[in-house]
């Protein structure tokens, strides 16, 4: 009778480890995870108001000729309608999940006569974006955060010349 024995004992204890490594890698794994797609909703959202104030911007330069003078095609509250269905239509939202409305405080068109040309601007501050998968990330790093303010504060401005000389009506 042959006597048996176990052979490689220690292959059980490599898989055990495994398991351990496994489980310690993981959360860092998932908080990277997280991350990036934060992040990358972060930037897609950055993309969509830079791209709401050009389409601002673009409509706000257009002119009219009348033949004696060279006005604005659109009136203030037609480009902020225009960025708004812009804003609108990628489903921008606000805090508390309602679609995004601008107002006064987060849209602003302003014109600048200077001896080249007029030159306008079209604003878009303080737009919230919430982080959906890290919303704590900032305690993560020995930040404070604010109850319910979990948000990141996005702006954009695009200038451009204008082709009218008439300031458009509000």
């Amino acid at each position: 009778m042959q006597n048996r024995q176990f052979k490689d004992p220690q292959g059980r204890r490599e898989k055990g480890s495994i398991v351990v490594e496994l489980a310690l890698a993981m959360p860092l794994f998932l908080l990277i995870i997280a991350g990036t797609l934060d992040l990358g909703m972060l930037f897609y959202e950055k993309h969509i108001i830079t791209n709401a104030s050009r389409e601002g911007a673009r409509a706000a330069v257009k002119a009219v000729d009348n033949g004696t003078n060279v006005t604005a095609q659109l009136t203030q509250s037609q480009i902020r309608q225009i960025v708004q269905d812009y804003v609108t239509h990628f489903s921008l939202k606000a805090l508390d999940g309602s679609p995004l409305v601008l107002n006064s405080n987060t849209f602003s068109y302003n014109w600048t006569t200077t001896p080249s040309g007029t030159v306008l601007t079209v604003t878009l501050n303080q737009i919230p974006y919430k982080m959906m998968l890290m919303p704590n990330v900032q305690t993560l790093f020995g930040g404070t955060r604010i109850e319910g303010d979990e948000a990141f504060y996005l702006s954009a401005q695009t200038s451009m010349a204008a082709e009218w000389n008439t300031p458009p009506s509000p």
